[in-house]
């Protein structure tokens, strides 16, 4: 009976010894590293955004940070899958519901021979709600934080953010409407082809459901576009260019997929 009563002693510390390995290794962690990318635009010069702020929310851990470095972007320099650093950090894997993105301003200048309504170049604009509580990134559903290592890449599409308005050739006005997609890279996917003819310069856009996740220009010598950092799903790709009919193709991206030979070419109205 004393050999029982010992054994189960050795048991009990046994079990109670594993509990606080458990406690003690805590919940899996993955290092996390969120880049910023850009689409084309027309008729700008320069679009610089300042950021002060990323960060999670919605997981087990709350709102977890990941830089909170204040750091300065010229958007135009990031076009045809350029990246810049927005920054890093060891946080608690696991699904979270939002990625926020604070941005405090944004400056655009236009082309030489374009002016705003007020007869100037650049305009510096607030963003709302951006230096609060930050631009909710859509990542279309949860933000999946992979144990080990996690890339993310928020594309902050000039030509969606900011909309024009005015007569072509004359002096145009801007609106802010913030809305920001991301991927995660590991798994992004892409899309590419030829837009012809040439002269169209056309404007490609992959869309998903209802909702345009990223857009490129096709380029000026060659009519090759590529539309970057997609997530797995089935796109709608739409080439649209003035005077021309727009066309119009559907096409599947699957995990870290890059889908060559979607070419188009328009017809004159």
């Amino acid at each position: 009976m004393a050999y029982v009563r010992r054994w189960a002693a050795v048991a009990a510390a046994a079990s109670l010894m594993l509990g606080c390995e458990r406690s003690v290794s805590g919940p899996q962690m993955s290092r996390v590293t969120a880049y910023l990318t850009d689409a084309p635009a027309p008729a700008l010069a320069s679009a610089e955004v300042w950021v002060s702020r990323i960060y999670l929310v919605g997981g087990d851990s709350g709102r977890v940070t990941i830089s909170d470095m204040p750091q300065s972007f010229d958007l135009l320099q990031l076009q045809g899958g350029v990246t810049a650093l927005l920054g890093a950090a060891t946080i608690p894997a696991g699904d979270y519901a939002q990625l926020r993105l604070v941005v405090d301003s944004a400056r655009l200048t236009l082309d030489t021979g374009m002016t705003f309504a007020d007869g100037s170049t650049s305009k510096l604009m607030k963003v709302p709600s951006g230096a609060q509580t930050g631009i909710k990134v859509d990542f279309g559903g949860a933000v999946p934080i992979a144990p080990g290592h996690t890339d993310l890449v928020i594309d902050f599409d000039v030509s969606r953010n900011f909309i024009f308005t005015g007569p072509p050739g004359g002096s145009f006005g801007v609106l802010f409407t913030p809305t920001l997609h991301a991927s995660v890279m590991d798994v992004s996917g892409s899309i590419a082809g030829t837009s012809l003819p040439v002269a169209a310069r056309g404007h490609l856009f992959a869309i998903l459901g209802t909702d345009t996740v990223t857009s490129a220009l096709a380029d000026t010598v060659t009519g090759a576009y590529r539309l970057s950092f997609l997530p797995p799903g089935t796109y709608t790709v739409a080439d649209s260019a003035a005077g021309y009919t727009t066309g119009i193709m559907t096409v599947t991206v699957g995990s870290a997929q890059n889908v060559t030979g979607v070419d188009f070419t328009l017809t004159p109205h």
